[in-house]
């Protein structure tokens, strides 16, 4: 990484040359594959983001049905959504902006183009951390790693959530999501405490959201605190989440999401926290310029 603007007074992040001066410390809408490729090559040393998980989708890619989306961890089981007789799933019918039922070869394919500009955008020393989850199709368990286009995955960290939700008698309910680590070979984590965090996150869901499909703001708040980037990149940012977590880090950030409306929302939330009294260490923004 080459050059770099510092933060002003009250901002966080370290920003390389080339990045446009609109997307410091703000989120923006627009298409997530078209918003990854405006980012200059190897300028960024952290991606941390959940895409859609398709699961309005049906296996065979012909219609959809109501999904088994996130719920709160207090939820009873008529809010958790679901097919059958269970009603109230808040994605039953996808986001503002997407309808979550793409075909599975087409969502696959688009869930690989997005990494593959995501490695492009990546630092030398950077990672990308992807948020998913593994679903049963059609008897037979798809993970994560199906979306990954031959890049280096450095570790899974394994999400534990509050309980799950499953109506099927094929499979075990499941209770867990997966963080793909995909790392360059001089990523690094903070320092050798940081590892203590461990490969399992106990962390319940979020109870109070406007948002359909968050994830904890203590999931993001654990992964950018091990790493402590100078900023950290979300392309599905919805409510907000990931830059929440950077702003009280004193850590730079810039989002991204499709839906307007979730834009202005996010953005006021975040703009409605106090200032961080401490942003980056000097001495990490330094290395990230140079």
């Amino acid at each position: 990484m080459t050059g770099g603007i510092a933060p002003g007074a009250g901002m966080c992040g370290w920003w390389p040359t080339g990045i446009p001066e609109h997307y410091h410390n703000n989120i923006v809408a627009g298409d997530a594959l078209s918003f990854i490729s405006s980012l200059p090559p190897a300028s960024v040393p952290m991606f941390l983001f959940s895409p859609p998980y398709n699961l309005s989708a049906r296996a065979d890619g012909i219609g959809g049905f109501p999904n088994r989306g996130h719920y709160p961890a207090d939820a009873r089981m008529g809010a958790r959504g679901g097919a059958g007789k269970w009603k109230g799933a808040a994605l039953a019918d996808g986001y503002t902006d997407h309808d979550d039922a793409m075909p599975p070869a087409e969502y696959a394919a688009w869930q690989r183009a997005l990494l593959s500009a995501c490695w492009a955008a990546l630092s030398d020393t950077g990672a990308i951390y992807y948020q998913h989850k593994p679903r049963v199709l059609n008897g037979i368990v798809q993970t994560p790693l199906d979306f990954v286009p031959g890049l280096p995955v450095r570790q899974i960290v394994i999400w534990a959530r509050a309980g799950g939700i499953n109506f099927s008698p094929s499979f075990y309910c499941p209770t867990h999501e997966w963080i793909v680590v995909i790392a360059k070979p001089a990523f690094r984590l903070r320092d050798k405490a940081a590892s203590g965090a461990g490969d399992v996150w106990y962390i319940p869901q979020e109870s109070s959201t406007w948002h359909p499909a968050p994830f904890p703001l203590a999931l993001a708040m654990t992964a950018l605190e091990t790493v402590r980037p100078a900023f950290v990149v979300d392309p599905f940012c919805g409510s907000g989440t990931t830059a929440k977590a950077a702003k009280s880090l004193g850590i730079g950030w810039i989002g991204n999401d499709k839906s307007a409306e979730y834009v202005a929302r996010a953005n006021a939330e975040v703009a409605a926290m106090p200032e961080p009294l401490f942003t980056q260490p000097p001495a990490v923004q330094v290395e990230m310029a140079l």
